[in-house]
């Protein structure tokens, strides 16, 4: 991030911090509302789009203030899909089934805090050498 972007420990502190607030923001007021207008399938379809807009987005916008916007973004995506799935499954659980698969989903999200920065710090030293995607 410090020999791309310029962030040294204090922005990305500060970046993730913000970052943090636009998801906590999204779940306590724009969700409702969403959830209101359009149901929570829809509101959970349009965080997805964020998502995958804002991941593709950051990824190839290596200047400011784009690569945040498309990292807030994210976020709000997040912040959107997220609590739209452990609505609907909540929802669409038999009662006796919706705790294990609430659980199952905070399982699988604790899972993926793991793998993906692995994953995502591989692919990103991969990335340096080329100028250009792959194939």
């Amino acid at each position: 991030a410090n020999r791309c972007l310029g962030y040294n420990q204090q922005k990305l502190s500060l970046i993730f911090s913000t970052g943090a607030a636009a998801t906590v923001t999204t779940q306590l007021f724009l969700f409702p509302v969403l959830v209101s207008f359009w149901g929570p399938n829809i509101t959970c379809f349009l965080g997805i789009i964020f998502v995958a807009i804002g991941l593709s987005g950051f990824s190839l916008c290596w200047h400011q203030p784009g690569h945040m916007l498309f990292y807030l973004l994210t976020r709000v995506g997040s912040g959107c899909a997220d609590t739209a799935t452990a609505t609907l499954v909540a929802k669409c659980s038999k009662p006796k089934d919706r705790a294990r698969n609430l659980g199952l989903i905070t399982s699988s999200r604790a899972a993926s805090r793991i793998v993906t920065p692995v994953a995502s710090a591989d692919l990103f030293e991969a990335s340096l050498s080329h100028h250009a995607a792959p194939g």
